[in-house]
């Protein structure tokens, strides 16, 4: 039997349980020895539950044990980046859940590091390893859509705002811990597969305003001391005359979204459900595809691995060394670019010029 990669989760909380169950579904893979958690009570009931030995209640402590790889990071946003920084120097690469960081500067710490210490770092972007994403891509490279130069990324929820709203936890709304709001929880995942598509172009400008204006309970907003924003909007224009819209919403009186779309000089893409809008022969065209087609014929003739089906089982099969490692850290990090633009660019009324 194939030896087994050894990890250790830091945070059980709501985000760590769930890590933990992806490990698990990985189990012939994987093996958790370790979790980590101020709150030891807890830590201890998930690692009874899920048959973990080692049980801490300072991560310092995890980071000592040698047989641990991999360490998976589940905590709140503001601690990413000194809890990566330590893990990458200890000697572990990362799996760290989104966003990156607060900021892109403590993003930027976190991916300089990576690169100095040579760990591998990836970030939970999931929609990057979407089917639609991946047919979106295999379109833009193979030329069906022509010249892409507009993007859009539209989500609504119409009544979303974390803990107010009704579930998780207050740090969430709390931007010295979170960094933000539906930008920071949300946004995060649909601009990260519209760089990742568009190449990890380089910015040039970005232009934004964000708010918070529909009521909520009173006494859930104080007590949470909420102070993030629930819709954010923004434009990026990326050099090579390329550009991006960006609205995103934690509650909005509205009823539907645009969801993501990418428009080329041959043809247009909307992501879900996956079209294709084009013309041919002079008439114009909306063609509807089939995904779960596409996903069992690339795999069936070899060029889908199961080890891109999610960053968690990417994170694990390329330290098995059965798959390249996607670089989500790089397109994690040019994401923290833009939204820390964004939140700049609405606080002082102006664009910001890179």
């Amino acid at each position: 039997m194939a030896e087994k990669l050894k990890v250790g989760v830091i945070g059980t909380g709501i985000i760590g349980k769930s890590h933990v169950g992806g490990y698990k579904s990985m189990a012939d893979d994987v093996e958790i020895v370790a979790v980590a958690d101020l709150n030891k009570e807890e830590a201890e009931r998930v690692a009874s539950a899920n048959g973990i030995p080692h049980v801490f209640s300072d991560y310092k402590e995890l980071l000592k044990v040698d047989e641990i790889a991999g360490v998976d990071v589940c905590l709140p946003n503001n601690l990413h980046m000194p809890v990566t920084v330590d893990a990458l120097k200890a000697g572990k690469n990362v799996y760290c859940e989104k966003p990156m960081a607060r900021t892109y500067e403590e993003a930027k710490v976190m991916f300089d590091t990576a690169k100095e210490t040579g760990k591998m770092l990836q970030i939970q972007l999931a929609t990057l390893f979407s089917w639609e994403t991946k047919a979106a891509k295999h379109f833009i490279e193979t030329d069906v859509l022509g010249r892409v130069y507009y993007v859009k990324t539209s989500h609504y929820r119409r009544r979303g705002r974390v803990y107010v709203d009704g579930y998780a936890t207050p740090h969430f709304v709390q931007k010295a811990i979170s960094g933000g709001g539906a930008l920071a929880d949300m946004a995060v995942y649909h601009i990260s597969s519209m760089v990742w598509l568009l190449g990890n172009p380089d910015i040039e400008t970005v232009t934004a305003s964000t708010y918070q204006e529909i009521d909520m309970d009173e006494e859930r907003k104080k007590f949470s001391k909420y102070d993030v924003e629930e819709l954010g909007i923004g434009f990026v224009r990326f050099k090579g005359n390329v550009t991006m819209f960006i609205e995103e919403s934690w509650a909005i009186n509205m009823d539907r979204d645009e969801g993501d779309c990418i428009m080329g000089s041959k043809g247009g893409l909307r992501l879900h459900p996956f079209t294709l809008y084009t013309e041919v022969g002079g008439m114009t065209v909306d063609q509807p595809f089939d995904m779960e087609n596409f996903k069992n014929r690339q795999r069936s003739i070899g060029k889908a691995s199961e080890g891109f089906d999610s960053p968690q089982k990417n994170f694990v099969w390329a330290q098995l060394g059965r798959v390249p490692l996607i670089d989500t850290a790089s397109i994690a990090l040019k994401t923290a670019q833009i939204t820390s633009a964004m939140y700049k660019s609405a606080e002082e009324h102006k664009e910001v010029v890179f």
